[in-house]
């Protein structure tokens, strides 16, 4: 016993290396879709929750951090400390109606930790990204008096959340909780507009800088019914209201040429604001999720996701994003939880899908997205410890309207830490 202690030690302390190399690395993803509003947004971020179709809200484990749904850190064990880590790496295809290209990024999943304080409650905190902004386009058009016109776009960043959540059971099997989340990132965005076939037109571009830093709140409330013959039934709620997010954003516009080593060659300053403090509004949302199984043995459940984007303004300013939906479905079998099996029996498999309504609205083409998941939870020996790893074969998008369609294959390794570390033992 004492060398597995030392053996989930050192695991814990290689992990946080890694996360702490992978966010000096500054990977990013790239996605022309991020574009638009807060980016990329980032919803299965828990290895365990993405390898069931990314259904949350009704999942109830003493084993996982399960921070889409506050209330469900009740689960935890009253004597015992869960540590929950992933990184997730991407493979996309980035296809219009003539070309395609790949792309991929690497980036931090998810860093959570669960305990508890008393028996009735229970807390967690963690590390989270929220939103990744990451693309650079060219969008060539032909005018009559300037000829070829180029539109370049390019952006990078993002959103990160820190988040303190904690759980208070009421009476048995029902429990509510919220999540105090700290949003914290920047996000770099440029537009230009150049003529190389023109003498008489100059180069235009703008860069806009924007920083965010503020908290918001989001609740959580769980149902939790055991049966003596091992059956179990879950039902979750979570949202949260509207809320205004501060951001400071600086703005500088320039008019240049165009070296010929392709440098920037600034000729005249026509714009230049450098801090303009204001806020977005981060919509209202709201989920809801069930799950049904027996003991450890096996697992299914379904959730549904709302966000009202259509609210969504920054500085004041409405956007032309839709109205969000996500549907899940999935689950997870064990052949044979106990520790006398062999280990291949005692490997948790798990798969679900998702169908997801994104935010966007664009030439008339909503841009949704289709994802299948699989994975696995590994077991490591004499401990309720696993390693898991999990992959989503999905798409999104649409070469309709000349827009862009990506296939992609997102790989997450995660480990989840489960130690009894609140018991002085009499025995080592």
């Amino acid at each position: 016993m004492k060398n597995n202690r030392i053996l989930t030690k050192l695991l814990v302390i290689a992990v946080l290396c890694s996360f702490c190399s992978e966010a000096s690395a500054q990977n990013r993803i790239s996605s022309p879709y991020s574009r638009f509003g807060l980016g990329d947004l980032q919803s299965n971020n828990n290895v365990y929750n993405m390898s069931m179709g990314g259904i949350s809200f009704g999942l109830y484990s003493p084993y996982f951090v399960n921070s889409a749904n506050p209330a469900s850190y009740a689960a935890f064990d009253s004597l015992s400390f869960v540590f929950d880590a992933g990184l997730h790496s991407r493979q996309s295809n980035l296809i219009t109606q003539s070309i395609s290209q790949s792309a991929n990024h690497t980036s931090l999943g998810n860093l959570q930790f669960g305990f508890p304080v008393t028996r009735w409650w229970k807390s967690s905190f963690g590390l989270l990204p929220y939103s990744m902004v990451g693309y650079k386009m060219l969008d060539s058009k032909v005018d009559e008096n300037a000829g070829n016109t180029n539109f370049l776009y390019e952006g990078e960043g993002g959103i990160n959340q820190f988040y303190i959540g904690n759980s208070v059971s009421l009476f048995k099997g029902f429990s509510v909780g919220f999540n105090l989340s700290y949003l914290f990132g920047t996000i770099n965005r440029s537009g230009a507009t150049e003529f190389p076939d023109s003498l008489l037109k100059i180069n235009y571009k703008i860069l806009k800088t924007a920083q965010v830093r503020d908290v918001y709140l989001n609740y959580g409330l769980f149902y939790h019914k055991q049966y003596k013959n091992g059956f179990h039934y879950n039902a979750g709620l979570a949202f949260s209201n509207n809320s205004d997010i501060s951001v400071s954003e600086s703005r500088l516009g320039y008019t240049y040429f165009v070296s010929s080593t392709n440098v920037d060659l600034p000729r005249d300053t026509v714009l230049n604001e450098p801090t303009v403090k204001g806020d977005f509004l981060l919509p209202a949302s709201v989920g809801f999720g069930f799950s049904l199984g027996k003991n450890e043995k096996w697992l299914a459940g379904a959730d549904i996701h709302f966000q009202q984007w259509e609210k969504y303004t920054w500085f004041g300013v409405s956007d032309s994003l839709k109205n969000s939906l996500r549907l899940s479905v999935g689950g997870s079998y064990n052949p044979s939880a106990s520790t006398v099996s062999s280990y291949w029996q005692r490997v948790t498999y798990r798969g679900g899908f998702r169908y997801s309504q994104s935010y966007l609205g664009l030439r008339g083409q909503n841009i949704n997205e289709f994802g299948i998941s699989i994975g696995v939870g590994l077991p490591l020996p004499r401990t309720r410890s696993t390693i898991n790893v999990a992959a989503e074969f999905g798409t999104r998008g649409t070469t309709t309207s000349n827009l862009i369609k990506e296939n992609f294959v997102k790989f997450t390794l995660g480990l989840s830490i489960f130690e009894r570390w609140f018991i002085i033992r009499k025995y080592d």
